[in-house]
């Protein structure tokens, strides 16, 4: 019983990490960075709606060169939620 309460508090632990990452993303800083590194062939309005963590989790496999991409990018943490939640707000 014990072992279980554990799993599941570290699981939630983990999710609010995860979420929190997104959380406290900076949309007008993002803008900055897309406007910098993506607009020359990238739309934010494409974007628009799609779910922020995962566009964050995309970007970061590019950065980490797992993910296909046009140019290797190079984005901190920080930068990469702020431009996945300025992405997502289909650049609003």
């Amino acid at each position: 019983m014990k072992i279980s309460r554990l799993v599941a508090i570290a699981g939630a632990v983990a999710g609010l990490a995860a979420f929190g990452s997104t959380a406290y993303a900076d949309a007008a800083a993002g803008k900055a960075t897309f406007e910098k590194v993506c607009a020359e062939c990238h739309e934010a309005g494409d974007f628009d709606g799609e779910d922020p963590q995962e566009l964050a989790t995309t970007v970061k496999g590019i950065v980490g060169g797992t993910v296909k991409h046009k140019k290797a990018l190079k984005l901190t943490d920080q930068e990469i939620s702020d431009v996945a939640a300025f992405m997502a707000a289909g650049g609003k």
